[in-house]
């Protein structure tokens, strides 16, 4: 057995008597206390969606410690927020010490409660601090927008309208010979996972002052610009008449999906003036089918921008494909056309190609950025026309370089491929009747290459 020396014994009794200042606590009204913020704000968020977690920090810079009566939320059990305080979650917490020139961390997050609104509206509560008599609060603000929540719906013959948006958590699926029409100024949010299937028809009309957005259902913080969130919108076999018209399509994996074989070339997929962006896969992917695109922007795409594969007929015109400054790494070109795809080790699925791709720019980080592939041994037919191409090739009719930023963009490190003022892109394209551009600028008799007219204010 251990044995402690008497005098030991007498220095611990003597230690264990005194407490330092800071661990003391004062109850004197004139201490202060300090907030990292006099207010925690959140994002827009959409209502019975958990938020990111803010965090608010409380100094206590005083030489003595503070011991609060209470921290609580003002509204307490009707609260939308709640909080964690040093670890310990509740609603209303007594009782919480702070040491002399310590700290206490709180994590605020808010879960806002439907107020079947159209518009977004704001959800405000405060933390309030109770001590020595004191009593201060910091403002806790988030806005709140309802919206009509869709979960593995077959629709038919329905129109989606701009009032509230529409919250997709699963899966919804347009029967054969049935139409969405989704009008101008209508936002679609798309839950992880959440995909749009189209047997029927997909009717999406936006307008120059109204888009539709496809996009994620998380937009506070870094969620607003992280790829791969959703699935995708998929047009099956058998799907015809879609089409999409001044639209953004972001943050998910695949944005058009087409795989709709027929023994016709009329286009079962019309898109203009859509923007497609931060997919993890591709931004149009397509087998075997009919598709057009006009005045459209593409960009920041993981494997392809466009990838259309096992044969088919494209038209893209006055379109705009850039993977320069990607979020992703690549090694093949972004924008790939073949009239073939590998199933397995012994089967190839192969059919005719038809594609047309004029005054429009293909870009990237690649020193080659198209590639046409005719392994199939099926018939293949290719009109280039006045297109920029990043390539080291020269291809007749059209503009080669590898230059950096070539055709001319304003800023591209903030995927601006609207075009400078001295851009090579200017005046360079082909007239095809394509009387305005992506954002509905009237074009000149000399049109730009690209999906965006250069207009110089005199």
């Amino acid at each position: 057995m251990y044995k402690v020396a008497p005098f030991l014994v007498m220095v611990l009794l003597i230690w264990s008597s005194c407490s330092p200042e800071e661990d003391s606590v004062s109850f004197d009204p004139n201490l202060e206390i300090i907030f990292s913020n006099d207010s925690v704000a959140f994002d827009t968020l959409l209502s019975n969606t958990r938020s990111a977690t803010r965090r608010l920090t409380v100094f206590n810079p005083n030489e003595n410690a503070i011991l609060f009566s209470e921290i609580l939320l003002g509204k307490e059990t009707s609260s939308d927020y709640s909080m964690v305080v040093n670890g310990k979650e509740g609603r209303r917490l007594i009782n919480e010490e702070i040491l002399g020139g310590d700290s206490l961390l709180i994590l605020v997050e808010v879960n806002i409660d439907p107020r079947n609104r159209d518009i977004p509206y704001l959800v405000k509560d405060s933390i309030v601090f109770k001590w020595n008599g004191n009593s201060e609060h910091v403002k806790l603000v988030s806005w709140g927008q309802d919206g009509n929540r869709i979960e593995n719906e077959i629709l038919c013959n329905t129109t989606w309208t701009k009032d509230r948006p529409y919250i997709v958590s699963d899966t919804v699926l347009i029967q054969p010979n049935c139409q969405l029409f989704i009008e101008a100024g209508t936002t679609i949010f798309f839950e992880n996972n959440a995909a749009l299937f189209v047997q029927g028809s997909l009717v999406a009309m936006g307008d120059s002052a109204n888009h539709i957005t496809f996009r994620n259902a998380r937009f506070d913080g870094i969620y607003d610009v992280v790829p791969g969130q959703w699935n995708g919108i998929y047009f099956l076999e058998g799907s015809a008449n879609n089409r999409i018209e001044f639209s953004e399509i972001f943050n998910g994996q695949i944005g058009l999906r087409v795989g709709s074989p027929d023994d016709n070339t009329v286009p079962d997929l019309v898109v203009s003036n859509t923007q497609v962006f931060n997919m993890s896969v591709a931004g149009i992917l397509a087998f075997t089918s009919d598709v057009e695109v006009t005045n459209s922007l593409i960009y920041n795409c993981g494997n392809y921008l466009v990838g259309n594969f096992a044969g088919g007929n494209y038209s893209y015109r006055h379109c705009t494909f850039s993977n320069d400054q990607s979020f992703f790494v690549h090694s093949e070109p972004s924008v790939q056309f073949s009239d073939n795809i590998v199933l397995s080790e012994t089967e190839l699925l192969t059919d005719d190609l038809s594609l047309e791709l004029t005054n429009c720019i293909i870009w990237g980080s690649q020193d080659e950025e198209l590639l046409i592939n005719n392994g199939g041994g099926a018939v293949v037919v290719v009109d280039l026309t006045t297109n920029i191409i990043r390539s080291g090739d020269e291809i007749f009719g059209n503009f080669t370089s590898q230059e950096f930023n070539f055709p001319g963009f304003a800023n591209q490190f903030l995927f601006d491929y609207s075009l400078d003022t001295l851009a090579f892109a200017q005046d360079k394209g082909t007239n095809i009747g394509v009387m305005r551009d992506i954002i509905d600028e009237r074009r000149d008799a000399m049109p730009d290459i690209g999906a965006f007219e250069r207009v110089d204010n005199n």
